[in-house]
């Protein structure tokens, strides 16, 4: 999916705060926010697209196959440094 970068000025300060507040709250960008609100607004049904990682910090998105896999890696590398 294509995307357009937009610019926007002259926004009142009392809807910055809002929006900066409800990022803050919700643990979303500034810009996610904005885009989650006009969605809404325009109930229009568009794909999230993540275009930064602010998605991953914090979370745990691996499975514990991949945390095991990670620990094995880890276990190789420590054998081959005793060589």
């Amino acid at each position: 999916m294509t995307t357009i970068q937009y610019t926007i000025r002259s926004v009142p300060k009392k809807l910055d705060t809002f929006l900066r507040q409800q990022a803050q709250k919700h643990g979303k960008s500034l810009n996610r926010t904005v885009l989650d609100y006009i969605q809404q607004a325009t109930k229009l049904d568009i794909q999230q697209i993540d275009e930064d990682f602010d998605w991953i910090i914090g979370a745990n998105t691996l499975d514990n196959e991949s945390l095991q896999a990670i620990e094995n890696l880890k276990s190789v590398d420590k054998l081959k440094s005793r060589l």
